[in-house]
């Protein structure tokens, strides 16, 4: 093996590892789109409750106020989880790309450093 190949070798890996940083960013984004979109239908849900409850008489009990609570803790339970979710993954995703990187960037050093590799690597030559 020749000591280029340790810089193309190198290059692939960077490359590998910002795609890998960019599917990460891409997942936040939707993640990001899905929260707000679960908080505002969640929003909506409570204006139409409150709308209901303004046209009752005053002393007039709620009869389906545990339910109602019973909703709201689904829906927050709901958008809890695939938060987690989708942070999970990011993690994962962002540690390989993470180490994608750093690979690369050191194969990349060697591949440009004279004189540095094993025997079985063939210097460059200029």
């Amino acid at each position: 093996m020749h000591q280029q190949w340790l810089t193309v070798l190198g290059l692939a890996l960077d490359f590998a590892g910002f795609c890998l940083l960019l599917r990460e960013w891409w997942i936040a984004f939707f993640n990001e789109g899905r929260q707000l979109q679960m908080e505002e239908s969640l929003h909506r849900q409570r204006a139409m409750r409150d709308f209901h409850r303004s046209h009752r008489d005053p002393g007039e009990r709620n009869p389906y106020e545990t339910l109602e609570r019973m909703q709201d803790d689904a829906a927050l339970r709901t958008a809890r989880e695939a938060h987690r979710q989708t942070l999970g993954s990011r993690k994962g995703v962002f540690a390989a790309a993470s180490l994608l990187i750093l690979a690369g960037f050191i194969l990349q050093l060697l591949g440009a450093l004279p004189g540095c590799c094993p025997p079985w690597i063939t210097p460059q030559t200029f």
